[in-house]
């Protein structure tokens, strides 16, 4: 099987199983075939252009409006100025990918991966959280300076819900690992 074929195979499959109605790996006939290909696809880095590119792919296929997720799918890939803290970054060099994270200007993540779809994944969370937090203060008309949005279960819980609508949109690997709750496994700093 040609090497880009190869490296599209968790993104494809992921995909198809969405249009098929399969949400789950696990007991899932493909799941031998994903994590097999998995295993090959590690040897192969996808670039910036590419990463983002499966990202939109994914967003679109969600309701949330593209006009507020669009300018932050690229964002991630800045090498230069004011990070947003506890926003992820990442760095591609030729053995893989480097997850970065800040607070307060201090670097505070600096982990690598050969993964593609944890770096796929790690900036949906971010970016599905973000883009329904932006839709939910136009909604509620406020500007998260002077107005913000009210402190109340029910918004947590229409976030929540949101978020949650959004992966199982996209479906596959990602909702998986969304409702595994990955992303905190991915933030957590690699020992030495």
């Amino acid at each position: 099987m040609p090497a880009l074929l190869r490296s599209l195979v968790p993104f494809i499959c992921s995909c198809e199983m969405k249009k098929t109605g399969v949400r789950k790996l696990s007991g899932n006939p493909l799941a031998a075939f994903i994590s097999s290909k998995a295993a090959n696809d590690m040897k192969h880095i996808l670039q910036k252009d590419e990463l983002i590119k499966r990202i939109d792919t994914c967003l679109q296929m969600t309701s949330l409006p593209r006009d507020i997720y669009k300018p932050y799918i690229a964002r991630p890939f800045q090498t230069s100025g004011f990070f947003d803290d506890l926003s992820p970054y990442i760095q591609i060099d030729s053995s893989g990918y480097i997850l970065i994270q800040y607070e307060r200007g201090i670097q505070m993540l600096h982990k690598r991966t050969k993964v593609a779809d944890e770096v796929i994944y790690w900036i949906l969370e971010d970016t599905i959280f973000l883009t329904v937090y932006i839709d939910m203060m136009r909604k509620y008309q406020v500007d998260n300076i002077q107005t913000h949005l009210p402190n109340d279960p029910s918004i947590h819980q229409q976030i929540v819900e949101r978020v949650n609508d959004s992966f199982r949109a996209i479906g596959g690997l990602y909702e998986q690992w969304h409702h595994e709750g990955k992303r905190a496994s991915i933030e957590t700093p690699a020992k030495k």
